[in-house]
């Protein structure tokens, strides 16, 4: 960082640390944990990528046409090295049009016109190469203070870019922090505008929002300013839900929040199961006056349908899409498992969870909300027996059953068979008896013939048979 510094100097051009690597600097996150490294200048683009080149640092001019260019910064591996950094032209204009993802921008030529243009004053700070902070509009007092605040009008300020709420949310997430009652109204007018920002700028923030440990403070703020109801509406039906059974059941909300808490911070799909995996119970909740009971049948069937319109909206990839919602449809199944499972419902199990089987087993351990300790604990138990359940079979090879390559050829040749379904009908049937527990798992071909010769399944007896 420091040969960047120098870099830039000897070119007679200004350069900054801007932005979150500031304000988290200013918060005392020690700088080898800060990886989001962007900068400020008054150099333009072109003078920019010179300067670095010249310096003799990797680059890429990707974003050049938008004001940045990139460099890579080299240092010991211990402290997160190497590391992206992005350096931008001071602007002091940045806008989006409706629906882009690229801002529109005015180059600017001082720290402060850039700082002035930025949306939140924790964010608009700057630091020279001697550690020393640009604070024009008091960003390190309302870190002290805990307050979210943006800089100049909140609702001009929402209104060039509404995506802004959601980083309001995003802030209150990661640090609790109290927004600023003009900035909290405006978020509450202003929340119409979020339909036209990209549906990939949404995703973006959301899963910021959701990796946060103060989320409820942040849900809490999405749903009191409406912007919830109009982005994730299917999340949003749960506040309060319960209060509207005659019958006490589980308050969806909080335990939907402390699912979410519960799953691993590196896991965006696992948090976007926890956000999603009980929408289905606001569908199918049916309540029985007589025996006193609320029961949610099928709903991780209807969550999982209906997690097919979450997931276009937001434009999530196939990796990501396909695995929530496999999560969501099966979240229940891992729970059901009790000591008297014998090895082959085991096995049956592994082979229905793959290819998700470890995503289903964690989901299971945070979707435990129970007040309980002793209920939570035993579950917990239960869980982890299965988990040993699992492993015993895996070492003894005797989990997943195999079968030998081109077993399908050696069907046809011992049977006479042409290519038909009944070839894969036959390796089917022996898949089930490994499964059970009748056969080995990886032997040869004529180990596999035999046992269909000498029990032929019945359905398919006239194939096999010597006659």
């Amino acid at each position: 960082m420091q040969r960047l510094f120098e870099a830039f100097e000897n070119a007679g051009k200004e350069l900054y640390l801007v932005g979150g690597a500031v304000r988290d600097i200013a918060l005392g996150i020690p700088e080898h944990e800060i990886d989001d490294l962007d900068f400020c200048t008054n150099a333009r683009p072109e003078e920019s990528l010179q300067i670095i080149k010249d310096a003799e640092l990797p680059y890429y001019e990707m974003g050049k046409e938008f004001g940045t260019v990139g460099a890579v910064l080299h240092g010991p591996k211990s402290e997160g090295y190497p590391k992206d950094c992005q350096v931008t032209t001071y602007r002091s204009e940045e806008y989006y049009r409706r629906g882009s993802r690229h801002p529109q921008v005015e180059f600017g030529d001082t720290i402060e016109q850039d700082l002035g243009r930025r949306d939140f004053s924790i964010n608009s700070m700057a630091m020279d190469a001697d550690g020393n902070f640009a604070d024009p509009y008091n960003g390190l007092d309302d870190l002290r203070d805990g307050i979210l605040r943006v800089i100049g009008d909140p609702w001009e300020t929402l209104a060039e870019d509404p995506l802004r709420i959601l980083r309001v949310a995003r802030f209150l997430s990661r640090l609790g922090f109290e927004v600023e009652p003009d900035l909290h109204q405006a978020c509450y007018d202003r929340a119409g505008c979020i339909l036209d920002i990209s549906r990939e700028r949404w995703l973006q923030e959301m899963t910021k929002v959701l990796r946060g440990n103060h989320l409820r403070d942040a849900m809490e703020f999405l749903f009191e300013v409406r912007l919830l109801g109009m982005i994730l509406p299917e999340v949003a039906a749960m506040k309060d839900f319960h209060e509207t059974s005659p019958i006490h059941h589980k308050d969806l909300w909080d335990h939907t929040i402390q699912v979410v808490l519960q799953t691993p911070d590196d896991d965006d799909a696992l948090k976007w199961a926890g956000l999603l995996h009980d929408t289905g119970k606001v569908w199918t909740r049916r309540i029985d006056q007589d025996d006193q009971k609320v029961t949610f049948f099928r709903h991780e069937q209807h969550g999982a349908m209906m997690f097919e319109g979450i997931s276009q909206r937001f434009k999530l990839d196939n990796d990501t899409t396909d695995r929530v919602g496999f999560i969501i449809r099966h979240h229940g199944r891992p729970l059901q498992y009790d000591s008297e499972w014998s090895d082959a419902a085991v096995r049956r199990f592994v082979r229905d969870m793959d290819p998700y089987l470890e995503s289903i087993l964690e989901f299971a351990r945070a979707d435990l909300t129970t007040r309980f300790e002793s209920k939570r604990r035993a579950a917990l138990d239960r869980l982890e027996e299965l988990t040993e359940r699992i492993e015993q079979l895996q070492e003894q090879a005797a989990l997943r059953p195999q079968l030998p390559d081109g077993l399908g050829y050696d069907l046809m040749e011992a049977f006479g068979l042409d290519p038909s379904p009944v070839v894969g009908e036959l390796k089917q049937e022996l898949i089930e008896r490994i499964m059970d527990g009748e056969l080995q798992s990886g032997e040869n071909a004529t180990y596999y013939i035999d046992a269909l010769r000498q029990t032929p399944p019945e359905h398919l007896d006239d194939v096999v048979s010597d006659d």
